[in-house]
């Protein structure tokens, strides 16, 4: 009985968000901006979006830490949709959803990316993220690496890693980039024997060079 509740609770949200994405207006997110969560108990703002009004609940208060967290991040992941309109999103979501290598359901993934953020600064880089690489190029693979990556990330690492200069971040030393060891943003490759200007012949050492979910996630949270 327990999990079938559960399943059904997952069902709503999924359905609630797949509603938001396909039908709401966000540009009232814009009203709520990241303010306390109590703004948000408006029911003229819930009523335009679903999946708000499904994790709050129209007149209730958040009942704990984590659903306060979630409807924090939620709030922050739809902020940055605000500019977006529903037939671009539509059409997006549709080509993603039913790509073949896929068959996934938008509403429930998304959910899932959502949840997995720490905070709600992840949230916004995982919104413009899915601005920039579903809705805009329509690549819903690159979309997904590039979230794997950034929740395997703290924000600390990733704030480091947006700050490298951006005519030397693509290929670091393995000391310059220690911290980014394993994270999907660099690969190591061998430097093998190299020859200078003057003839000399020398062993470069191995260097990190930027992979191409890394060049995407440095480009697209880098944009203002």
């Amino acid at each position: 009985m327990k999990k079938q509740m559960e399943d059904k609770k997952i069902l709503s949200l999924t359905e609630s968000m797949e509603l938001t994405m396909d039908k709401s207006n966000l540009s009232v997110i814009g009203d709520i901006g990241e303010v306390m969560i109590d703004a948000v108990l408006d029911d003229g703002i819930l009523r335009d979006i679903p999946i708000l009004s499904t994790v709050v609940g129209v007149g209730k208060c958040i009942s704990n830490v984590s659903d306060m967290l979630f409807a924090r991040k939620l709030i922050s992941f739809l902020y940055g949709l605000q500019d977006t309109d529903a037939p671009m999103r539509r059409s997006a979501i549709a080509k993603w959803e039913t790509d073949s290598q896929y068959r996934i359901r938008v509403g429930e993934v998304l959910l899932n990316m959502i949840n997995r953020c720490d905070d709600t600064q992840k949230a916004k880089w995982l919104s413009k993220l899915f601005y920039e690489l579903v809705l805009k190029r329509e690549d819903g693979d690159l979309f997904m690496r590039a979230e794997k990556v950034l929740s395997g990330l703290s924000v600390m690492d990733v704030l480091a890693f947006l700050e490298l200069p951006k005519q030397s971040y693509s290929c670091l030393t393995l000391e310059e980039g220690e911290r980014f060891f394993h994270s999907g943003l660099y690969v190591s490759k061998g430097g093998g024997l190299v020859v200078d200007d003057e003839g000399t012949a020398k062993i470069e050492s191995d260097k990190l060079h930027i992979t191409e979910v890394g060049f995407c996630i440095y480009d697209v949270l880098n944009k203002d």
